[in-house]
């Protein structure tokens, strides 16, 4: 999809490497049948339609408020399927047991045929929250906040559609969608020894105070893997499991999760109230047609940063200027799952020999880990 010039038959030459004359394609290091990437005949040209509608007012006290409503409707992005894709359930099937995949695909002699084309569609709609003050008597804010939804069913080029035959079921939340975005920010000169023309104002007035924060909610993710469930041969990318029950935990058992207060530390369920496991395998030979696609959303962000500086002057021209600087200064933790991705394994659900899952052992859609440490930074700058 890249380099289409480096296909065949568009390739002046064709070199087999590691043959001999006897038996050119029979040694190891080269690929038979070919594997051919391609761009869509019907290559048509990505379209964007965006309104919106914003309303501002200044309140007083040099502050305005902002509230906007924004859509954006995109069609014809870039996402990729195999053109040479075995019907659903063909591997499977007792005549073909025993026999080679590529023998059995649409188009004999090549492996898999990837294509990139202009298929997929995405719609947005968010609510945008402003409150900004202009700097005046030492001090300023500003405050943003989106409450948005993105839908989309392809949310990137390299995105492999699993049936190429079917793709009804992809439309879901997007990839990149983050329900809550909310950034804080503000400056204020502490008001204490302001006279600068005496000592005190020199050695203990002028500090700056600033603040950044950034709160947002998790990217969605899919529950699937590799295997080739559905019979269709491999180049179309990972596959979903079942859902059977609700994964979803509210936010309050979520939170009860990640502050390890109660066991066994779950950020979505993973068994249903009778023991049995919300993700199955799906038989051989069949594949998912619900809309299973992003349903479940990682732990969010945040990110707290502040930083205090002074100047000293020494005298005209001449001046220190001393910066102390907190990243995550409230040591929040970002926390992160097992298994919180389309291919990231849930097969290691373990079920008991009652069919039902074994919570204490099993680390699928656990918290097991976390990022996001403070860090102090110090600098002294001499200006002349």
């Amino acid at each position: 999809s890249v380099f289409l010039g480096g296909n065949p038959p568009l390739q002046p030459s064709v070199s087999v490497s590691f043959g001999n004359v006897d038996n050119p394609g029979g040694a190891s290091g080269v690929s038979f049948p070919l594997t051919v990437t391609t761009q869509d005949r019907n290559f048509r040209a990505p379209e964007a339609w965006t309104w919106n509608m914003t309303y501002e007012r200044e309140i007083g006290w040099n502050t305005t408020v902002e509230v906007g409503y924004v859509g954006r409707r995109g069609l014809f992005a870039q996402r990729e399927r195999n053109l040479n894709q075995l019907p659903v359930g063909t591997r499977f099937l007792p005549q073909n047991a025993g026999v080679n995949v590529d023998a059995l695909r649409p188009y004999k002699g090549f492996a898999v045929i990837r294509t990139t084309g202009n298929e997929a569609n995405s719609l947005y709609n968010g609510l945008q929250l402003s409150v900004n003050r202009r700097f005046a008597q030492g001090l300023s804010f500003g405050g943003a906040y989106t409450l948005s939804k993105t839908y989309d069913n392809g949310s990137a080029q390299r995105d492999v559609v699993p049936n190429a035959y079917d793709t009804s079921n992809l439309w879901g939340a997007a990839s990149y969608d983050r329900r809550h975005v909310m950034v804080l920010n503000a400056v204020y000169e502490v008001p204490i020894f302001k006279d600068r023309s005496r000592w005190t104002g020199k050695v203990l007035g002028g500090w700056t105070i600033s603040a950044v924060s950034q709160m947002q909610t998790g990217t969605p993710f899919s529950i699937g893997t590799g295997d080739d469930f559905a019979g269709v041969g491999t180049g179309s990318g990972g596959q979903f499991w079942r859902v059977n029950g609700n994964p979803q935990l509210d936010s309050g058992r979520q939170q009860f999760a990640v502050s390890r207060t109660t066991q066994p530390n779950f950020w979505f369920n993973i068994a249903n109230p009778d023991g049995t496991p919300i993700f199955t395998r799906p038989a051989n030979g069949t594949i998912v047609t619900d809309r299973v696609r992003n349903i479940l959303y990682n732990p969010g962000f945040q990110n707290h940063n502040l930083g205090i500086h002074k100047d000293f002057t020494i005298k005209e021209g001449h001046r220190i200027t001393f910066r102390a600087e907190a990243f995550n200064w409230l040591n929040h933790p970002d926390w992160s799952t097992a298994g919180n991705g389309l291919d990231n394994n849930p097969n290691n659900i373990v079920i008991g020999s009652d069919g039902k899952v074994d919570l204490a052992r099993s680390t699928f859609g656990k918290v097991n880990s976390k990022s996001g440490n403070r860090e102090l930074q110090f600098a002294l700058r001499y200006q002349f």
